[in-house]
């Protein structure tokens, strides 16, 4: 369960923590004033060593406006209201009991509005670090409620529901959010409705959640760099990624995990990078990876293995959903979490 914070410098410890920090540095939850600071975010982001040359290849794009659509989903998928910011009955959030991890404390404070200060950099690596977990958490959220739990609730106590398990693991206290809510609630929230983020609306769940990744980043890479917009949620985390890899070396992050090694590799990779930028940060949102892992592979680790249908397949090592990820061999780096996968792992900030 997440802990209040008390400065947008503070990290967060997992999914619901990066969403109520969005929304926190746009001024869009319960009593944010509307008036956004993604435009000095951009502008810390931008004063970051290496940023430019990392994501040179993505073409011109702009942080501040695709910020603010990202941001304007999770709004509505929380429940606030657009105009008065007070919480409503729509979203997931129950009216008068949801808080945000970062409500009324955190406030875009004056050491923040010079770019290269160390409080501005700190902010913009939290967003940078926490972008692929951002990612992959919410399209997860979203391909699942498109697919296995359209008919699951978040239900107030423990009832076995997956959907309630995966939103307790995020970080979410299922007693303060709306209990009869169900996935395809949540689908047409994320995905259908006006503020819908707009990445999933352009993009139809696929049967496997690696081929929905493959998809979405179809999607993004044609809209890239002159309609960015279409596609905020994957320009964003290319954005992070790239800055990531760049740091890391070419081999160390891959943007498109396909397999189980891939996906563990991935995601100790992000979270070995936020353990060396901040090391009071160590159990924190480095963590979150480990978790978020854990509910992807528990979900795709009930299906039995499909016979291989060729040599080459085999050797490929299959893909999330549709290869051998019950199998022992291919969960014995995991037992314990990713943690004990790349004891090698390349230093990304030194």
């Amino acid at each position: 369960m997440s802990e209040t914070k008390n400065s947008l410098t503070d990290w967060p410890d997992n999914l619901k923590d990066v969403i109520d920090w969005f929304l926190r540095v746009g001024e869009m939850d319960q009593g944010g004033s509307g008036d956004s600071n993604s435009g000095k975010l951009k502008d810390a982001v931008k004063a970051l060593d290496g940023f430019t040359e990392a994501t040179k290849g993505l073409g011109e794009f702009h942080i501040e406006g695709l910020f603010k659509k990202v941001a304007e989903g999770f709004q509505q998928l929380i429940g606030y209201d657009s105009g008065q910011r007070g919480m409503t009955e729509n979203g997931i959030g129950c009216k008068d009991q949801y808080t945000s991890s970062y409500y009324t404390q955190a406030k875009w404070e004056s050491s923040l509005n010079t770019a290269t200060s160390s409080e501005a950099q700190k902010a913009a690596h939290i967003f940078l670090c926490s972008m692929p977990l951002l990612y992959f958490g919410i399209s997860y959220l979203f391909w699942m409620c498109c697919k296995g739990w359209k008919l699951k609730t978040i239900a107030g106590d423990n009832n076995g529901s997956d959907l309630y398990s995966f939103m307790s693991a995020m970080g979410y206290d299922t007693k303060k959010l709306n209990s009869g809510l169900n996935g395809q609630r949540i689908d047409k929230l994320l995905g259908q409705e006006h503020n819908a983020i707009d990445d999933f609306k352009e993009v139809s769940a696929s049967p496997s959640y690696p081929d929905f990744l493959k998809k979405l980043q179809e999607n993004g890479k044609q809209h890239l760099p002159n309609s960015a917009a279409n596609a905020p949620l994957y320009v964003l985390y290319a954005a992070s990624h790239a800055y990531l890899q760049y740091k890391a070396g070419p081999s160390a992050i891959m943007e498109i995990p396909q397999t189980q090694s891939d996906i563990a590799k991935t995601f100790n990779g992000y979270g070995e990078a936020v353990k060396k930028l901040d090391a009071s940060n160590k159990q924190k949102l480095s963590d979150a990876y480990n978790t978020l892992l854990t509910q992807i592979q528990s979900q795709f680790n009930q299906d039995p293995p499909p016979p291989p249908s060729s040599s080459a397949g085999a050797a490929a090592g299959g893909v999330l959903g549709t290869a051998a990820l019950g199998t022992t061999a291919a969960l014995a780096t995991n037992v314990g979490g990713i943690t004990t996968t790349l004891k090698s792992f390349i230093p990304i900030f030194k």
